[in-house]
């Protein structure tokens, strides 16, 4: 059994901030656990943009360098805390990637996404992309022996932050129709997968680049896969509902898509955010809030409810995170730049042997 504290483990990490060439592999010691806490021994590590901008831009947020991401996880206990109870060596476990405090106001109401000392693995604490991490007990997801742990370590954040995003904060209903931009990304697949096999919305629209990436699209349920670098998605849109445009748009995608988004949208339609993988400050346009009485939307990964929910989806196989390519650590550089490059379709994953 693997000792907390003691010998060295490998990890990809960085000693600086930059761009991804920054990215190294590293000899680091294996953490220590405090005594409500479990050591992981991670099997398979997920690819998120926060992983990214960890690297480039969130220099104060990082506590302590060198400093790894990996905000998704899988693997088995490698040893319990003195005080963790319900949890034995060898259990097979995913990560919730966020963690909170459980005392603040926001968390005793339930709302741990907007919790006053909030964190998230792979942003405020060392992650997953190491052969061992330290947990808290309470963040542990029992996996189905039957689920792969490349499918769980996919899993968390982007089921998580999808359904808190159309069923919580949007209230997408099985009337509705649906637009996603930026469909074929982690969260965006897994939001057209929700959209289509739980709320069973009325018609999905989605955006994305190229042949391949429509066709993967089509192939998980979207009814109206535009290209948005052949034609101007949201009068497509517009052209496509008779002139009528679409109940809920998803984008956390941001940049040159923001105002798009917003005129695809019907009178009193909602826009609903998770992100902005393509720049956090877009042009927008107040008339099209206050004229077409829209609302907007944000969405902050998920509550504990949220994943409760949206997690079972996954472990009885109504919706699967799609894993694209898998990676040993090794082979970092060629896993980040197919990320930064924007070539993935789903999930990209780290797997440890």
């Amino acid at each position: 059994m693997t000792t907390p504290g003691t010998g060295t483990m490998r990890a990809v990490g960085f000693h600086e901030h930059g761009d991804i060439d920054r990215f190294e592999l590293l000899t680091v010691p294996v953490p220590t656990i405090g005594p409500e806490e479990v050591l992981v021994e991670v099997r398979a590590a997920a690819l998120n943009h926060q992983d990214l901008f960890a690297v480039r831009e969130l220099d104060h947020y990082v506590p302590e360098y060198p400093f790894w991401g990996g905000g998704d996880m899988a693997g088995t206990v490698a040893a319990v805390g003195e005080r963790v109870s319900g949890w034995e060596t060898g259990d097979r476990v995913a990560v919730d990637p966020t963690i909170t405090c459980g005392t603040c106001r926001f968390c005793r109401a339930g709302e741990q996404s907007m919790c006053e000392n909030y964190e998230v693995f792979g942003e405020h604490r060392k992650g997953g992309f190491a052969e061992y991490a330290a947990v808290p007990a309470e963040n542990l997801l029992s996996i189905p022996d039957e689920i792969p742990f490349e499918t769980a370590a996919a899993a968390p954040m982007v089921t998580g932050t999808a359904w808190r995003a159309l069923s919580t904060r949007a209230g997408l209903e099985p009337y509705e129709d649906l637009l996603v931009v930026g469909a074929t990304g982690g969260v965006g697949h897994m939001a057209v997968q929700l959209a289509r096999e739980v709320i069973n919305v009325d018609t999905i629209y989605a955006t994305t680049s190229t042949e391949e990436k429509a066709a993967f699209l089509s192939d998980l349920g979207v009814d109206h896969v535009i290209d948005y670098t052949d034609e101007e998605f949201s009068r497509r849109v517009w052209e496509l509902t008779d002139k009528r445009g679409v109940d809920v748009a998803y984008n956390s995608v941001g940049g040159e898509t923001w105002v798009p988004s917003m005129r695809a949208l019907r009178p009193g339609g909602r826009l609903v955010t998770s992100g902005a993988t393509a720049g956090p400050n877009p042009p927008t346009e107040i008339r099209l809030v206050f004229v077409r009485q829209l609302d907007v939307l944000g969405s902050t990964a998920h509550s504990a409810t949220d994943l409760d929910r949206a997690i079972e989806f996954v472990w009885d196989g109504t919706a699967e995170p799609v894993v694209q390519e898998t990676f040993d650590l090794d082979e970092y550089a060629a896993a980040f730049r197919t990320m930064a490059d924007r070539e993935a379709y789903g999930k990209l994953v780290f797997t440890l042997d």
